[in-house]
């Protein structure tokens, strides 16, 4: 395939199911809307006069709210409730998020928007990511979905920081919140209008795709057992995901103990940049290893990360770090660009048929899991040192720990 050619790309696009393209598109505009929230509010919020432990303690509540709301979520998926009925229900527990958001001029009113944010996460990601899978078909596997996906959140997030970076410039940053409102009320229309055919039957789904042998054992969820190793380094990169969000743009604006601090323009165009970066790799990078085992990404990925946050660790030490920040994005992009697809792949690929609901809501309760403490940690220790110098270096070393489990990864 000509990963240039325009035409060459519209006519892959129109090869697509129909439900899949769907299902891409309610993505990208979700992605549009959560980029500036995702990861401009802690500046927002900073500037605001909120300390990092106190930004770090609200992403806990919502993981905290997520991790309730993905338990749901998983269970009415195993029962194949309407995977669209429940990114409406995501739409409308935002719009709640952003209202309060937009208004907020306290910690109390930051607590209560992140605990809707973190609701409508944890029913939007199960849902939305079992979607990918249920909508590929024989010419269109479940891991080129899956990378196409993620491509489609990467332009949406980079488009969504852009414009924050744009409202920042102008004196106006809380408009991404109007932004992501105006988004879910077009999700909720689109879904409303479309009214997309659904396949939600898991059996017919992945009979022909599945390689996993199912069992007594897996009906009494040793499955689950089984994906320890896979989980646990999921955990450990959906953290690290959450840390770049978070603490980045607060490292940034800190400083570094020479490097010196940015203004909240500066922040926000470097932000910007790196999740351009992702949206310009995630395809080609996606495209390129597809075909490579799990246990080959997984450690690629790590290796990636590892070099990515020496980098930063010693941005700390020099005056114009900015340049090693910058570098540091290349082969943490590529990391990203592996994993993220790569994750809910093996996760679907690696689980009973019956239990692909609960699995895929599993893989999701990760990225609650990890932020539930990790934030709080991390907010406690950037506030204690005045630099996230410790916080980078603690990543590096669990990069090296973590790269043998790889071998484990079957799938």
């Amino acid at each position: 395939m000509n990963l240039v050619s325009t035409s060459s790309v519209r006519n892959y696009w129109e090869k697509l199911p129909i439900s899949l393209r769907f299902i891409i598109k309610a993505r990208l505009w979700t992605a549009i809307g959560a980029g500036g929230v995702l990861y401009l509010s802690p500046i927002i919020f900073n500037s605001s006069g909120l300390s990092a432990e106190q930004i770090g303690s609200g992403i806990t509540t919502a993981a905290f709210t997520g991790i309730t709301t993905r338990v749901g979520t998983g269970y009415l998926l195993d029962r194949k409730y309407s995977y669209t009925k429940l990114i409406k229900l995501a739409c409308l527990i935002s719009i709640i998020s952003d209202s309060i958001f937009f208004n907020s001029e306290n910690y109390l009113s930051y607590l209560s928007g992140q605990l809707f944010l973190g609701a409508a996460a944890g029913i939007y990601w199960p849902s939305i990511e079992l979607a990918v899978p249920l909508n590929c078909n024989n010419k269109t596997k479940s891991n080129e979905g899956y990378a196409i996906a993620r491509s489609a959140d990467a332009i949406g997030v980079t488009i969504g920081v852009l414009i924050g970076a744009i409202g920042t410039y102008f004196k106006s940053p809380r408009i991404i919140y109007l932004i992501d409102l105006i988004c879910m009320i077009y999700i909720i229309l689109l879904i409303q209008l479309k009214k997309p055919r659904e396949n939600i039957d898991l059996n017919t789904k992945y009979n022909k795709e599945s390689t996993y042998k199912e069992s007594r054992s897996i009906l009494n969820f040793r499955w689950v057992i089984n994906l320890f190793p896979l989980l646990s380094i999921i955990i450990f990169v959906t953290g690290v995901m959450t840390l770049l969000q978070i603490f980045l743009p607060l490292d940034l604006a800190n400083g570094g103990i020479i490097r010196k601090a940015l203004i909240e323009e500066e922040v926000a165009a470097f932000i910007t940049l790196k999740l351009f970066l992702i949206a310009i790799f995630q395809w080609p990078v996606g495209y390129i290893i597809r075909n490579k085992n799990s246990s080959y990404k997984f450690k690629l990925s790590l290796i990636s990360l590892l070099i990515g946050f020496i980098f930063l660790s010693i941005s700390n030490f020099l005056l114009n770090g900015y340049i090693l920040i910058l570098m540091a994005f290349i082969p943490i992009t590529i990391a990203l660009c592996i994993f993220l697809p790569s994750a809910s792949d093996a996760i679907i690929k690696s689980s009973p048929i019956k239990y692909r609901g609960s699995a895929i809501a599993l893989y999701s309760q990760c990225f609650g899991v990890s932020a539930l403490i990790i934030p709080w940690i991390a907010g406690k220790l950037i506030d204690n040192n005045n630099t996230a110098f410790q916080l980078w270096l603690i990543v590096s070393l669990i990069c090296i720990f973590l790269i043998p489990i790889c071998k484990i990864i079957k799938y």
